[in-house]
């Protein structure tokens, strides 16, 4: 068994055709088909899974320019020890189905609340296996949470063309996703903990990723409120160091901004996933240099 079952040849015209007209690369074309098909069968499952971080604002919010290989998970509830061990036989199965190879088994523990699942899959246009990463995260309820249409780049083309495909591909369905709002927040509070741990690497994407949701999110009291019920629940776990109140958010996204700490980065590995020219002024101007004009991110909760 294969992601693209018996339909080898049929695959590969429609990728070729997609990524030939929209000037991709067929392999990134291909990856979003093999994680749409993953998410489709997550999506028929009875555990509360929810869609989050970085490859939600591509596939299910179509905001952001860039590639994104990690498909994040996590739960709207805190999983019982066996609703983890079933969730991670869920994700076995799917893949076994789509004929994934997991590639780290002894880093797989079912007790633990972080999980990197690397998966391995055969590619129409490459020799060399292509990787598909899940990573399911236990840590922290998922909240708010919306169902949402998940897309693809199959699907947002053959609506285009008013085509049909000669075999099945989930072209519209939906799913558990967390809202744009929680997602900015997470980041906001993500760039401020990979500073405090001087943890630059690979982590400037987070930077893109708050400039592009920006212009979505309403600065206003219901922000504010969930702003503060986030950081009260970062505050529980050790991996969260900026939500102590002993950091204060807006010195430390100045801080950001006056040290350049996330430039080189920005420049060595951000913008060559970037499907867009978006510099890393650009990123800073558009995302957290607006976001220090307020006090949304200021903890008004009295203890």
């Amino acid at each position: 068994m294969n992601w693209y079952d018996n339909y080898k040849d049929e695959w590969t015209d429609i990728i070729k055709t997609i990524a030939r007209d929209e000037n991709m690369l067929r392999t990134t074309v291909e990856k979003d088909a093999v994680q749409t098909l993953f998410l489709y069968e997550i999506s028929k499952e009875d555990l509360p899974f929810v869609f989050k971080g970085g490859t939600s604002l591509s596939k299910a919010y179509k905001l952001i320019n860039r590639f994104s290989e990690d498909i994040d998970l996590s739960m709207d509830k805190k999983p019982t020890e066996s609703e983890r061990r079933k969730s991670n036989e869920i994700i076995l199965r799917i893949a076994d189905k789509l004929g994934f190879v997991l590639e780290n088994p002894d880093m797989i523990k079912t007790r633990y609340s972080y999980n990197k699942y690397i998966f391995k899959f055969d590619s129409l246009f490459s020799n060399e296996k292509q990787e598909i990463i899940i990573e399911t995260s236990y840590y922290l309820k998922v909240y708010p949470v919306i169902k949402h249409k998940i897309n693809s780049y199959v699907s947002d083309y053959l609506d285009n063309k008013n085509a049909n495909l000669p075999f099945f591909f989930p072209l519209n369905f939906s799913m558990n996703v967390q809202t744009l709002e929680r997602t900015f927040i997470d980041k906001v509070f993500a760039i401020c903990d990979y500073k405090i741990q001087n943890m630059e690497d690979r982590d400037s994407r987070h930077l893109y990723d708050i400039a592009k949701i920006m212009p979505y999110i309403k600065i206003d009291n219901n922000l504010d409120e969930l702003i503060d019920e986030v950081r009260d629940d970062r505050m529980t776990s050790k991996n969260n160091p900026s939500a102590n109140l002993d950091y204060d958010i807006n010195n430390m996204l100045k801080e950001i901004i006056d040290t350049r700490f996330y430039e080189k980065d920005y420049s060595s590995i951000t913008k060559q996933l970037l499907y867009e020219d978006y510099s890393y002024n650009d990123a800073i101007d558009n995302g957290i240099s607006k976001l220090l004009k307020t006090d949304v991110f200021t903890y008004k909760k009295i203890k």
